[in-house]
């Protein structure tokens, strides 16, 4: 699964007046009416426990100037002070400042999935940067980042020139 380039979010909660935040990508949309996305989460990580007693929780999608945060959620931060960051409160659970956009929701339900556990959130607010933000994208365990485009499909002749093509035959 490695192989299937994700966006990256940072899933935040608040219990207790403390807020909590862990690096997920095993994030997904499951239903436009009612909106509802979900988040998997390992059952021996400590954002489980939050997540249960929290009651809800944003999705925080990073943008790509936003990998230090990644890491620095995720545990693989290698320096001793965490990057500059604020969380303000918000629906569902703190909001990241300079995020590309957050989805805040409150717990419905939970399913069993192995040694994860899925934390299915209805979408009680949205929030969406203005400006024309790039998301952090991660693949084959690496951090990367959106090129532009192609403006259009090449036309099949453009792309395969029959007069340059050679075919050899075994004897």
């Amino acid at each position: 699964m490695g192989m299937f380039a994700t966006g990256v979010t940072v899933v935040t909660v608040e219990v207790g007046g403390e807020a909590h935040g862990m690096t997920a990508n095993a994030v997904m949309s499951v239903s436009l009416d009612p909106p509802l996305v979900c988040v998997s989460v390992n059952r021996r990580a400590r954002m489980d426990k939050f997540l249960e007693r929290a009651g809800g929780y944003a999705v925080n999608i990073l943008a790509q100037d936003q990998q230090a945060l990644s890491q620095y959620f995720s545990g693989t931060w290698p320096h001793a002070t965490p990057p500059e960051h604020r969380l303000v409160p918000w629906t569902g659970g703190p909001r990241l400042v300079g995020c590309l956009a957050a989805a805040g929701c409150r717990v419905e339900g939970t399913l069993e999935g192995g040694d994860h556990r899925i934390f299915l959130g209805r979408v009680l607010d949205l929030y969406r940067a203005d400006g024309a933000l790039s998301p952090l994208l991660f693949f084959a365990g690496r951090y990367h980042q959106l090129r532009d485009p192609a403006l259009a499909p090449l036309a099949p002749v453009d792309v395969w020139n029959p007069e340059e093509v050679q075919i050899f035959y075994d004897d």
